[in-house]
């Protein structure tokens, strides 16, 4: 009865969140060639999810200090990233397993 009691509550207080806990889905690829798109724009104040597809034959790592995420895909893998809300700004990602493959996400005052 006490996991039934539990799992009921879990239920009911996911379908109880505020809608500012939806997060935005942007799509990137990672090639040999670098990210595509090179740079993602989004309004500002929103919670965001990056999903990374890296269509490369070696493992990347998804990483930026500006919106404090890191992670590894490996070779033709997919990953998702998480970070926001973000203020109205440039941001900067990259893959830090090479040094010349960047992008930037520009976040917009709506």
């Amino acid at each position: 009865m006490p996991l039934r009691n539990l799992l009921l509550a879990i239920l009911f207080s996911s379908a109880c969140l505020p809608a500012y806990a939806e997060r935005l889905v942007l799509q990137l690829t990672l090639t040999p060639a670098g990210f595509s798109p090179k740079q993602l724009t989004v309004p500002a104040n929103k919670r965001i999810q990056i999903k990374l597809v890296n269509k490369t034959q070696q493992v990347a790592e998804l990483e930026s200090y500006d919106m404090k995420f890191e992670k590894i895909a490996v070779p033709n893998g997919q990953i998702s990233v998480f970070t926001g809300p973000l203020e109205a700004g440039k941001y900067t990602f990259f893959n830090d397993y090479s040094d010349h493959v960047t992008g930037t996400l520009i976040a917009k005052k709506p």
